[in-house]
């Protein structure tokens, strides 16, 4: 609906029509209406964050961190495979993935609904890809550990 869908008022004094919310006549500048027929407005009460605030706060700090952790991980990669690859690395790849963090960061506590969805998914992805991740590094870890118990007890050190 536009302003123009709206139904027009009659200026008593000049007969111009003017819009609906106006106070006083365009033309003439005479009152439209009586002081009883006027409603003052109270000011609004600003309303508290809702918490999709606080859980994209979480979820862009989680998904941060978990990218800054997959960066060092994977640079230490490259450097105990390819110790001349690790400044090209450094220049290129690290860069880019903080640059995505800060993005997703940012972006989960906007404003805009199709950004803040967006990076809210991809957030999310990040966190839960990320978690299991580290679980099945743990997973390797307690098994090997698990191993070497076992090992130990039968008596092989």
């Amino acid at each position: 609906m536009t302003r123009s869908d709206l139904p027009h008022v009659l200026c008593p004094e000049c007969g111009a029509e003017n819009n609906t919310f106006a106070n006083v006549c365009w033309i003439c500048r005479r009152p439209l209406y009586d002081g009883e027929d006027i409603i003052e407005a109270e000011a609004a009460v600003p309303q508290s964050k809702p918490s999709q605030d606080r859980l994209g706060r979480i979820f862009g700090i989680w998904s941060f961190i978990i990218l800054a952790f997959a960066v060092v991980l994977v640079g230490m990669g490259v450097y105990v495979e390819q110790p001349g690859a690790l400044l090209l690395y450094m220049i290129v790849v690290a860069p880019l993935s903080i640059g995505v963090g800060v993005l997703i960061f940012k972006g989960n506590q906007s404003s805009h609904p199709v950004l803040r969805g967006i990076t809210m998914s991809l957030s999310a992805v990040i966190v839960t890809a990320g978690t299991m991740v580290m679980l099945a590094i743990a997973g390797v870890i307690a098994l090997i550990v698990f191993c070497l118990m076992m090992f130990a007890a039968s008596g092989g050190f």
